[in-house]
């Protein structure tokens, strides 16, 4: 005769497989959800708009971590990203994230901007020598041609040093493909082609 304890037991073992399956639908339905935001709904996100004065300098006052201050815009790939100031997880998780210390556009060095190879920054893996991106800001539409791409180590802190004349600098991680944490980052260099006229000095 099967006593209390032992039918506990056995209902508990047959409730094991459900209940897993109850936990990988959760899982399933939450990241699908957290990538679609990240993914097809990217620009439909409300974001906090980064508003310059009229007067004073160019991006006066700075824009503040999680602000949106532009679009990248691929015209080939037919993609439009939206670029918040700062490049935490929380960021990364709005668009591409503009690298804090790093200069924005205009200002005549190097911006750098970084972005998850699977969501925003997946159109990298498309992007080839002489392809047009522009970065629309609150100041106008600055145009930049691709000149090169390369693979680096995570330590190559070199490639976010200011340089002495402009140029958009993109990372993302790389092998595209790779599972889990990638241990290597995809570059994209450019240089200026135009600029808005008559930018704050």
């Amino acid at each position: 005769m099967i006593n209390a304890q032992t039918r506990w037991i056995v209902h508990t073992i047959r409730a094991i497989p459900l209940l897993m399956a109850v936990v990988g639908l959760v899982l399933v339905v939450y990241f699908g959800w957290k990538y679609l935001w990240e993914t097809v709904w990217v620009n439909q996100r409300p974001l906090p708009l980064y508003r310059p004065v009229n007067a004073g300098p160019l991006w006066t006052p700075p824009p503040a971590e999680g602000d949106k201050i532009g679009e990248l815009i691929f015209p080939r790939q037919h993609a439009e990203i939206p670029v918040v100031q700062g490049t935490s997880w929380t960021d990364l998780e709005l668009g591409a994230g503009h690298y804090m210390p790093s200069a924005l556009p205009g200002q005549g060095s190097n911006v750098y901007v970084a972005g998850h190879r699977d969501t925003v920054f997946r159109v990298l893996r498309d992007v080839k020598p002489g392809d047009s991106v522009a970065f629309a800001t609150p100041y106008g539409v600055f145009i930049y041609r691709v000149t090169t791409t390369e693979v680096v180590p995570p330590t190559a802190l070199y490639e976010t040093r200011p340089t002495p004349y402009e140029t958009l600098t993109l990372q993302t991680c790389w092998p595209f493909s790779f599972f889990g944490f990638a241990p290597m980052r995809y570059i994209v260099h450019t240089q200026l082609v135009s600029a808005p006229n008559h930018l704050p000095a």
